[in-house]
């Protein structure tokens, strides 16, 4: 309008004079245009919640709550729905599905729904069948790695062959045993890791004459894996590395690292070639050029993302592509929690989440506010505890369920038993109980003799990390002690790095993984620990948060 302007050699004052009718009604968007979107918006929003009662009412066993109703109705470019522990995100996520296909927004083969494992795509599948019948078959649900494979057959007209070491550590751990023989027979090379390993140690292990001996130590192979999937994870050129870490504090070691790791990572490459086959980073790499060269052309007018959190920058920037592809007709549409972002380890970037709205023109973020899981006394440790941490988003999650007694309870490593048999003599019917384990090692030498004498309990061990998405009736969180939950920090290698969090809070994963640990629980939490404990029990201790301690 303001060139239409321009060409009548006319002032937009002087154009008011003439259509003041007209000019009335537009003035307020022209003035401030961000203020009036967002007023129209909300209105919009209160029409079309009314005029969904029936769908918000009924595509659930409960109904929609307000906040769900509103994130079923995002309608910005990118949306982000912040959803914390037991706040509902699957049922917004289908009845978003079910929205869009009944307003007639998309055709079921115009959305796509992504996530991050397969038994999730799986039970998201099955969840939408039972939901939307038959239209449900229609829509593209996969994970990343699927559809990285989807776009690289549709482009090359041929079924690309994955590399059987791809999805196998030991067939890859035993890959990595035979390239460091080969390497370490050439006495240039054998040197440069001795000469590294003398000023670094890397696995405990150091430069001596003896290191010959250790081509098969199992956490020096891990630890070469580790950074070979970081390095492939990535795709850069040495040089582009050398300049990421190059301010780094440690960049001498850094270097060193990256000088010993980068002839392993230009060996795998090889073999791949070599064999004409690919691995997961390889296609996710190739998916996203496809994409933003035009090659493959997106057919989806809303991309639907679960577990938001977990998202690298690999995958990011394959999203990226296909918004951008379809840019003002396709709408991104993910759904995570920062404060349960746990595997930063496996690429995870919570920088992503976090600054999502600085990321994308045209954002929403929005949270769910009400969990359906734990009570508010859990609610009022873990929801305080997380947000200890000024990185993290702030948000309201309630409860629904409320009670005056605390559900927190720290207690001594040895009362394990005790706990158990406090549980199993106020129940009458069966309840689940979770162990939880900073680490493996943490699992109780009397699990088996507790499951067969606790018959009214369905006792389970695993790690806190395996226990994202699990819940049961009490928690027990075991050892958190100093040096094992807080977990020791490690010294700083090559992977760590590259994949280095702008966010510096001490500790700040293991905060979100003890947040996690918490939050699975529905009645009642037990933390353990020996002596004084770590610092989150002193902190839950002597930071005046409603917790209870046992003797």
């Amino acid at each position: 309008m303001y060139a239409d302007l321009k060409l009548m050699d006319m002032t937009l004052h002087e154009a008011q004079k003439h259509l003041p009718t007209v000019f009335d009604t537009l003035l307020p968007w022209l003035l401030d245009t961000s203020a009036t979107l967002y007023e129209r918006n909300k209105a919009w929003l209160e029409i079309e919640r009314a005029n969904w009662t029936v769908l918000f009412s009924q595509c659930e066993s409960s109904p929609l709550n307000v906040s769900q109703q509103y994130a079923v109705l995002l309608n910005d470019d990118h949306n982000l729905v912040l959803a914390g522990a037991g706040s509902g995100k699957t049922s917004v996520l289908t009845a978003r599905v079910s929205y869009l296909l009944q307003s007639h927004l998309a055709k079921p083969e115009q959305i796509l729904l992504v996530a991050f494992a397969r038994d999730a795509a799986q039970e998201m599948a099955e969840r939408l069948k039972n939901k939307i019948g038959l239209e449900a078959e229609r829509l593209h649900i996969n994970t990343f790695h699927q559809l990285g494979l989807r776009i690289i057959n549709r482009v090359e007209g041929k079924t690309v062959i994955m590399s059987p070491l791809a999805n196998d550590s030991k067939l890859k751990q035993a890959w990595c045993i035979d390239w460091l023989k080969r390497h370490w027979m050439t006495p240039t090379n054998f040197k440069r890791w001795q000469k590294h390993l003398a000023k670094w140690p890397i696995a405990y292990l150091a430069g001596d004459d003896e290191l010959g001996s250790h081509v098969e130590n199992p956490k020096l192979i891990a630890w070469l894996e580790k950074q070979l999937d970081q390095l492939a994870q990535m795709g850069l050129s040495k040089k582009e590395l050398q300049e990421r870490l190059v301010d780094h504090d440690d960049y001498p070691r850094l270097n060193s690292e990256l000088s010993l790791c980068w002839p392993c990572y230009q060996a795998w490459q090889q073999m791949l070639k070599d064999q004409n086959q690919i691995d997961f980073n390889i296609m996710i790499t190739r998916a996203t050029e496809y994409v933003e060269k035009g090659k493959f052309r997106s057919p989806w007018k809303f991309i639907m993302v679960d577990e938001y959190q977990d998202i690298s920058p690999q995958r990011l920037r394959l999203l990226q592509a296909l918004c951008e592809q379809n840019q003002g007709q396709c709408n991104l549409f993910a759904v995570g929690d920062d404060w349960q972002s746990i595997y930063q380890f496996a690429g995870s970037d919570v920088d992503l989440t976090t600054g999502f709205a600085s990321r994308f023109a045209h954002s929403t973020v929005h949270h769910l506010d009400t969990t359906y899981r734990f009570n508010d006394q859990i609610g009022a440790v873990a929801n305080r505890f997380i947000q200890q941490n000024p990185h993290q988003l702030p948000k309201t999650l309630n409860s629904f369920k409320t009670q005056k007694q605390k559900a927190v309870m720290l207690a001594p490593n040895h009362s394990v038993e005790k706990i158990l048999d406090e549980i199993n003599r106020s129940t009458n019917k069966l309840k689940t109980v979770l162990l939880l384990g900073r680490n493996h090692y943490h699992k109780p030498e009397l699990l088996k003799d507790w499951q067969n004498r606790y018959l009214s309990l369905k006792l389970d061990f695993m790690t806190c990390h395996a226990s994202k998405g699990k819940e049961a009736d009490y928690v027990i969180i075991l050892a958190v002690d100093e040096g094992q939950f807080p977990a020791r920090v490690k010294a700083l290698h090559l992977d760590d790095a590259l994949n280095q969090s702008e966010d510096d809070f001490p500790y700040a994963e293991e905060r979100r993984l003890f947040y996690v640990a918490l939050t699975r629980a529905k009645e009642k939490v037990w933390v353990t620990y020996n002596g004084n404990g770590s610092s989150f029990v002193q902190e839950l201790l002597n930071d005046d948060y409603p917790v209870v301690k046992q003797k």
